[in-house]
């Protein structure tokens, strides 16, 4: 962790990655001589040694005030930081919408797609069903059909031979009669 970051020991453990991050857009826009950066790392290092907070901001600007810095610049100087910081956040939700663009919205675009085709599966389903139930429907008519038809033709099979039989008796009857009687 640099010395600045040490400055800012409000940090968690969780926060060190874009703490690093900020840290570093600060140290990057870190302005030329004594201001509220140096004066913050001044202030963390008098606290280091046991010095309580209110004394450590007047020894700090004590120092400062030495090679130039005033409350003015000071305070002018903490604004410009919190502006670089500011700064920083833009780059990030920038970068997070970015993210989100192409992760989420590829993802929904993609869920939105599959959903798509789910529905046309299951339209194909539901018409590969009503045909099943339509040539079900043909197989159970020609069945009754079927049915119907060697019935009939069971009775008429059962008719003819009947008519056959009585018919056939009549003639040998005729038959033996004649031959008895003629013959």
């Amino acid at each position: 962790m640099s010395n600045l970051a040490n400055a800012f020991d409000t940090m968690s453990q969780d926060d060190d990655r874009f703490a690093n991050v900020l840290m570093k857009a600060l140290e990057d826009k870190n302005l030329e001589g004594f201001d509220y950066l140096e004066f913050k790392q001044s202030v963390a290092k008098l606290k280091e040694i046991g010095m309580d907070h209110d004394t450590a901001l007047r020894a700090a600007f004590g120092t400062g005030s030495t090679v130039g810095l005033t409350l003015e610049k000071l305070i002018k100087t903490a604004k410009y930081y919190t502006e670089v910081l500011q700064d920083e956040k833009s780059k990030f939700m920038n970068s997070m919408e970015k993210h989100l663009m192409s992760n989420v919205e590829g993802k929904a675009k993609e869920t939105g797609e599959l959903k798509k085709k789910i529905a046309n599966w299951e339209a194909k389903i539901e018409q590969l069903q009503e045909e099943v139930a339509k040539a079900k429907a043909k197989i159970a008519a020609a069945d009754e059909l079927i049915s119907t038809a060697k019935d009939k033709a069971t009775m008429n099979q059962q008719g003819f031979d009947q008519a056959l039989k009585v018919i056939t008796a009549v003639i040998r009857e005729d038959v033996a009669d004649i031959t008895r009687v003629l013959g």
